[in-house]
């Protein structure tokens, strides 16, 4: 992939704002459950999440290429909100964004037990 086409762009623009935004760094070391392995130098080092956000772009380019998301699976409390995501994905990827805009009004749903 050609870090300088528009699609390495927005993938990398994507992960830093998940970084800033949300704190949430899915390329950086860790269990793989959300629990980052970094020291808080680390983690405020500019230069290693640029690094970082070059590598989920080629992974998530990877991943589109060939079709395939690794996403894991739901525990149950989740499993009902987890199924709502993935299908607001699938309808985001087949362009039906009148599904997205009920999932939006829905996401205030209460998944109760």
């Amino acid at each position: 992939m050609d870090l300088t086409e528009p699609r390495a762009s927005r993938y990398r623009e994507s992960y830093l704002r998940m970084a800033k935004e949300a704190s949430y760094c899915p390329q950086a070391p860790g269990d793989g459950m959300g629990h980052v392995s970094l020291t808080r130098k680390q983690l405020a080092d500019p230069e290693l999440l640029q690094r970082e956000a070059t590598a989920y772009a080629l992974r998530f380019n990877k991943e589109e290429n060939e079709l395939t998301f690794a996403i894991g699976c739901s525990d149950f409390v989740t499993n009902r909100a987890f199924i709502w995501t993935i299908e607001a994905a699938r309808a985001l990827a087949g362009g039906l964004f009148s599904f997205m805009a009920a999932t939006n009004k829905s996401l205030a749903w209460k998944n109760k037990s």
